[in-house]
């Protein structure tokens, strides 16, 4: 069981809190009043169940929260993840326990998770504190023995439990030196009345007598009881043993067939030891062999080569050669020195023709003369002149065209914003018109002249004529004809135009600015032709030198794709690479004559001439002849070498050979212990034993199965036939006697009860029997109490006998370990604990410093955890119960935990800052 998480509703101060406590050595470390016996308490109380209030601990209720209670978190072998959750409710709380499958249980679902421990089970082991570490001295060894039984298995508490009730009613029946108890009281009554009967009795001697008598007979009666007892036993036996007679002579064969076999007295691990010498002869045997198959690997390794063999035939040769070699080495080293010479100009001339893209197999372009420089560096010359003129008018074009579209935008920018052509027409016609000067006036003035001159003919008319009426029509006609004309002029006159005069003139202004644009670009178009028609004259200026310049190359040998750039900047390269090949023709020549030179010295000697026959260059010849004296040296220093290795090998054969002696000897002295001629006698002679000892167990093994006495095993079944009938004729005369005996005393007990019956002893002896009777029943209840509380004990304790030594070794190991060696022993009497240092002194718990008391009941208190890991696996709770130990041993405590921990959760409570420094700070949880 491991808890992970604490929830916290109220408890205490903590009010709506969460402490993850999932690590496997979880440490809570705060300073005084920081919260952490709080804590402590909540798990306890979310397990067990809150304090009651009548209770001596604390509730740790809330102040200032109406919430009581919280949860844990855990996770079970059996059941996963488990969630108990108790709050305020009946006397302890009401507790609901959530299983991983969402399964709810109360009580009796955590009282299972628990293993059916209460409180105090859990805290006398699993959590403790400094004063709870030294109440374990108050537990003596019954009491230990009495926890591991509950301990043990699931259901010896409850046994346990019901032993204890039986040993407090048998209390309450008897106590040694008790007087209340029942059972006390009437043994004391029974004794005063048992003396008032026997006074009774003196009263009548034939009754005194009768009793004697009747004593007698009963005697006699209880002798035959037992003489027919010892016979139906030794019948009992008997048929026993003829139900088991196939054993019983299985036993006997195998009894007989161990006597056959000769006392021998064998080596112990005689097999061991022979077997030992088997595998050292073979692996000598296998070493020898090895070493005869690495002789003649070294001969086909260090075989002669054919170079040493040449050696042996012309050392003379060869010691010559040796004399003269540093002088052909150094000639040697100069031919190799000026070809590579050689081929480094070789590469330059090639990687200078390869650059410039000459042929590998021609010859280079022949050397200029000052005319055929001029000439390219004219034509060099007039290509950069025409070049430039090219770009320059190529950039004169981009520029004309950069101008043209920028007129065309703003051509399109224009024409996005001008009024259709027919609408500015109209508009420029409209507007003509009302720039013409007094139009309306004129007309009027002239219908006024025309109708005054109308007037005054009509007028002379009428003066003529003398007729008035004429002159007046027509005069009113006329006014009304000038009234109509005036008020249409003023009318046409005060006509509101259909557009912005503003927007005509800004809409002609852009018209103009289109216009003129239109005309730029037709303008810069033809400046663009110009300049083309332009560069066509300039390439075909170009062309005409490009033709020269490619005459000019194929009259000196310069490859087509070459440039005039290219030919300019070759000119110095060339006459370099002139040069370089000069120099070279001329290291090619020395070259050919130390060559002719190093050949005829290498001819001239036997030696070097067997290696002409392969080869027929000087150096090369050289170089094979350096290559053979070298490996003639080196098979010279592995003949030495072979016969060095091949002495160490025979000195190893020696060797081995000595040992497998030193062996046989060895075997032989077996041999002679074990009275044996060879191998096989001896391997014979150990199976003959082993035989032996087979039967042996199996004898042992047959005897422990049956109950049968020596005697009883030299019986066959028909002795044990005749021996039952005897048996049977003895008991049934001891039968008849004990019928006889048992007849007489009935008539003596009648003859008794006559005499008792009359008078005041037999009220006395009445009540006397019947107190007898009441006192009996009690005792016999006494007893059942007793035999059982008795008997579930030594049950109990019988299933458990090795358990208490165990821990007591285990917590030994701890408090070795925790005081370094200094107390190896721990002895437990009846009633405390002793501890022996290494010098063999007992010492008392009381007589140890607090700093070594400490560590031995927390030594106690975790070997009974670990002990039983197997049962009841709960998480050890501890808070700060090792204030008075030194560093050292304060170190090797957190030592035991950590391991511990590996398979039971620990959570400590303490207030030591230094705690990171022996757990991880991760598993360090730190309250404000």
């Amino acid at each position: 069981m491991r808890i992970k998480k604490l929830v916290i509703y109220g408890y205490g101060k903590w009010i709506d809190a969460e402490f993850d406590l999932s690590s496997s050595i979880q440490v809570i470390q705060g300073q005084n009043e920081a919260g952490k016996s709080t804590l402590m308490s909540f798990i306890h109380s979310i397990l067990f169940g809150f304090p009651t209030r009548h209770s001596s601990a604390l509730r740790y209720e809330p102040k200032e929260s109406s919430r009581y209670g919280g949860k844990v978190i855990l996770d079970d072998d059996r059941f996963g993840e488990v969630t108990i959750e108790r709050v305020n409710g009946k006397v302890t709380g009401d507790v609901t326990v959530t299983l991983e499958d969402g399964t709810e249980g109360d009580e009796r679902l955590l009282d299972t998770i628990l293993h059916k421990k209460n409180r105090s089970f859990y805290e006398q082991i699993y959590s403790f504190d400094l004063k709870g570490v030294e109440e374990t001295k108050d537990m003596n060894r019954e009491q230990f023995n009495r926890f591991f039984l509950s301990v043990g298995s699931f259901g010896n508490e409850q046994f346990l439990k019901q032993a204890d009730q039986y040993k407090q009613k048998a209390s309450q029946l008897f106590k040694p030196t008790g007087r209340k108890p029942k059972v006390n009281q009437l043994y004391r009554s029974l004794k005063k009345q048992k003396e008032q009967l026997s006074k009774a009795k003196e009263k009548n001697e034939t009754y005194i007598i009768r009793v004697k008598d009747k004593e007698t007979v009963d005697a006699e009666m209880d002798q035959l009881e037992k003489e027919l007892k010892q016979k139906r036993g030794e019948s009992d036996l008997l048929n026993h043993h003829l139900k088991h007679i196939e054993t019983i002579e299985e036993l006997n064969r195998l009894k007989r067939e161990i006597d056959q076999y000769p006392d021998r007295s064998l080596p112990e691990d005689g097999l061991i030891q022979l077997n030992h010498i088997n595998r050292q002869l073979e692996e000598m045997r296998e070493q020898t062999k090895a070493l005869h198959e690495k002789q003649n690997a070294l001969q086909d390794k260090y075989r002669p080569s054919k170079e040493l063999l040449v050696y042996q035939e012309n050392e003379e040769a060869v010691d010559q050669l040796t004399g003269k070699w540093d002088q052909l080495e150094l000639k040697a080293d100069s031919i190799r020195e000026l070809k590579q010479q050689i081929t480094l100009l070789e590469q330059q001339t090639f990687e200078f023709k390869l650059r410039e893209g000459l042929s590998l197999q021609d010859d280079l372009p022949e050397d200029l003369t000052s005319d055929s420089r001029g000439h390219v560096q004219l034509i060099d010359q007039s290509m950069n002149r025409l070049d430039q003129e090219e770009k320059e008018s190529n950039e004169k074009i981009e520029r004309l065209k950069l101008k043209i579209e920028y007129n065309e935008e703003q051509i399109d920018s224009i024409e996005q914003t001008l009024w259709p052509l027919s609408t500015f027409k109209a508009v420029e016609a409209e507007e003509k018109q009302k720039r013409t000067p007094d139009t309306p006036k004129v007309s009027e003035r002239k219908a006024v002249i025309l109708i005054t001159s109308a007037a005054l003919l009509l007028a002379v008319l009428a003066l003529v004529l003398q007729n008035w009426f004429p002159l007046t029509g027509v005069f009113l006609l006329a006014a009304v004809w000038i009234i109509r004309a005036r008020r249409k002029v003023k009318a046409l006159n005060h006509r509101e135009p259909e557009y912005d005069i503003s927007k005509y003139y800004y809409q002609k202004k852009l018209r103009q600015q289109w216009k003129d644009t239109l005309a730029s670009t037709d303008s810069l178009q033809q400046q663009i032709g110009e300049e083309k028609d332009s560069q066509n004259k300039i390439r075909q200026e170009k062309e005409e030198y490009a033709a020269s310049f490619s005459e000019w190359k194929s009259v000196h040998r310069y490859p087509e794709h070459y440039s005039l750039t290219a030919v300019m900047s070759s000119m110095e390269k060339m006459s370099a690479i002139r040069k370089v090949e000069r120099q070279q023709r001329e290291l090619s020549e020395r070259v050919s004559e130390q060559i002719t030179e190093l050949d005829k010295e290498l001819r001239q000697n036997a030696f070097t001439c067997t290696i002409y026959e392969d080869e027929q260059d000087p150096l090369t010849v050289f170089s094979e002849a350096r290559k053979r004296l070298r490996q003639i040296e080196q098979d010279k220093r592995l003949q030495q070498a072979y016969i060095k290795e091949t002495e160490k090998i025979q000195n190893a054969v020696l060797y081995f050979v000595q040992q497998e002696k030193e062996q046989n000897k060895l075997k032989h002295k077996l041999y002679e212990q074990a009275s044996v001629k060879n191998e096989e006698a001896f391997v014979r002679a150990y199976h003959t034993l082993e035989e032996k000892d087979e039967k042996i167990r199996r004898y042992e093994h047959l005897s422990s199965t049956i109950d049968v006495s020596e005697q009883a095993l030299a019986l066959s079944a028909e002795d044990v036939k005749n021996k039952l009938m005897e048996l049977s004729e003895s008991a049934e005369e001891l039968e008849s006697r004990y019928k006889e005996k048992a007849r007489r005393s009935v008539e003596l007990s009648y003859e008794i009860k006559e005499l008792e019956e009359g008078g005041t002893y037999s009220e006395l002896l009445q009540k006397y029997e019947n107190e007898k009777s009441i006192y009996q029943d009690a005792a016999d209840q006494w007893s059942a109490y007793k035999i059982a509380s008795s008997l579930i004990e030594r049950t109990l304790n019988n299933a458990k006998a090795n358990q208490l030594p165990q821990t007591i070794a285990l917590a030994e190991k701890y408090f070795s370990s925790l005081t370094s060696g200094d107390y190896p022993s721990i002895l437990m009497d009846y009633d405390e604990f002793f501890v022996i240092d290494r010098n063999g002194k007992k010492w008392a718990a009381e007589e140890l410093s607090r700093g070594t008391v400490e560590p031995l009941y927390a030594a106690i208190r975790l070997a009974f955890v670990v002990s039983f890991k197997d049962t009841v696996r709960f998480p050890v709770i501890i808070d700060d119960s090792f204030v008075n130990v030194d560093e050292a041993r304060k170190n090797k405590l957190y030592d035991l935990l950590n391991e511990i921990c590996q398979s039971v959760q620990v959570i400590y409570f303490t207030f030591d800052s230094t705690i990171t420094d022996y757990v991880p700070e991760s598993h360090v949880l730190k309250l404000n």
